[in-house]
This record gives C-alpha cells, sequence and structure tokens, in this order.
C-alpha cells in the first residue's frame, strides 16, 4: 500500500524506535489517527518536555529531571550503601521491592561481544569509592549472561578504586533468588527484596563465592 508522504514519514520515524517494525509502525500509526489531533499534540508535548527537561543526574546517572535526581537529595537514605544497576528502569524495580540506599546506573551492560567498557558509568563509580563516600556496593545487574559480565567488570574497577583509595568497601551481589537468565525490571518485588537481603559478599578478587 502507498501512503501519504507525510504517514509514511511518521513510520519511518516510528520504525527508528527500539523493538518496532514496520508492522508495529502501522498499528501506532493507526492508532495515532483514530486517536484525533488532540491526543496526537498531547503525545507530542510530552515528548518535547521529557526531552527538554530530563537528564541523567550526575551523581548516579538515573534519569531525572533535577540534578541530583530525588533520590540522591534525599537525605533520610542510606547514603553509605549504593545499588549498582544497568538500566534507570531497574531503580523504579528495585524502589518497589524495597530498597533505601543510593544508586549507580551504569546505562547499558557489557555486550556479549566484548563492547567496550568506557560506556558504562564506571569512572564516575571509582570516584565514588576513592573518596570514601560508600561502605557497600551491591550489584543488581541482571542475572544471565551479560549481567554476570557486567558484575565482573564493574567488581574489578571497585577492587582497583578500593586498593587506590585505600578503604575497605564491601561488594556483594543479589543472590540467586532472582531466576537466572530473567531481568531485573521484571522480577516480582517479594523475590527481588529477599534477593537484597539475602545478597552475598564477593570475596575480593571478584568471583564467585
Amino acid at each position: 500500500m502507498s501512503y501519504p508522504e507525510a504517514m509514511a514519514r511518521l513510520l519511518a520515524e516510528l520504525e527508528r524506535l527500539p523493538g518496532i517494525g514496520p508492522r508495529s509502525a502501522e498499528r501506532l500509526a493507526q492508532h495515532l489517527l483514530r486517536a484525533g489531533a488532540e491526543s496526537a499534540r498531547k503525545l507530542s508535548r510530552a515528548i518535547d518536555e521529557t526531552v527538554a527537561t530530563v537528564r541523567p543526574c550526575a551523581t548516579c546517572f538515573h534519569l531525572a529531571d533535577r540534578d541530583p535526581c530525588a533520590i540522591c537529595a534525599d537525605l533520610a537514605r542510606d547514603r553509605r550503601k549504593v545499588l549498582v544497576v544497568e538500566q534507570s528502569r531497574d531503580v523504579e524495580a528495585m524502589e518497589r521491592a524495597g530498597w533505601r540506599g543510593l544508586y549507580h546506573v551504569l546505562q547499558g551492560s557489557v555486550r556479549a561481544d566484548g563492547g567496550p567498557e568506557a560506556e558504562l558509568k564506571l569512572a564516575a563509580l571509582a570516584r565514588r569509592v576513592e573518596r570514601g563516600e560508600v561502605d557497600e556496593i551491591v550489584l543488581g545487574t541482571d542475572p544471565d549472561f551479560e549481567g554476570d559480565g557486567t558484575a565482573l567488570v564493574v567488581a574489578e574497577a571497585i577492587e582497583k578504586a578500593r586498593g587506590a583509595g585505600g578503604r575497605e568497601v564491601t561488594v556483594s551481589r543479589l543472590a540467586r533468588g532472582v531466576p537466572t537468565g530473567s531481568a531485573i525490571e521484571y522480577t516480582n518485588p517479594a523475590v527481588l527484596a529477599e534477593a537484597l537481603s539475602e545478597r552475598r559478599r564477593l570475596p575480593r578478587d571478584g568471583g564467585a563465592a
């Protein structure tokens, strides 16, 4: 079917979104047309506002509309414990599970093809350790191949940082109550809460306990 030029441009832009193929793009475009102009304008305004105001927090890299983010600015939280997660959506899952420390969001993982570690926010995490801000770092990466690889890289970076800073920092990993091969964001809050409470300390070499 040949679509009007405006529709073709919309489909092309929708297909640029993660997980959206030609058929999904068509369904979304058709939905927008049926919803009407006001609904489309609300979506457009929400996108514009989000792009204009939301940025990674300079401390933890969680997506926020202020800097520091509301979590980093909350003095009631346990500021000596930092939970390392891969994505901002994992923060929301951990909040539902009851974590009340701080976070460090990597905004990515070590890819199976050996992608550059520079994509992770490791340097900033190392600085937090070197400055003596942290007593415990909990590795909350996904319990899958990439998540395990990411946890290993983070543990190695922490080991170097605490060696340079001369400060003892406990490094622990979520208990394996979280099903292997799953994603943190989809895990039941009760399961996450148990995995947090039963987290295990990692040995100084970063290997499995």
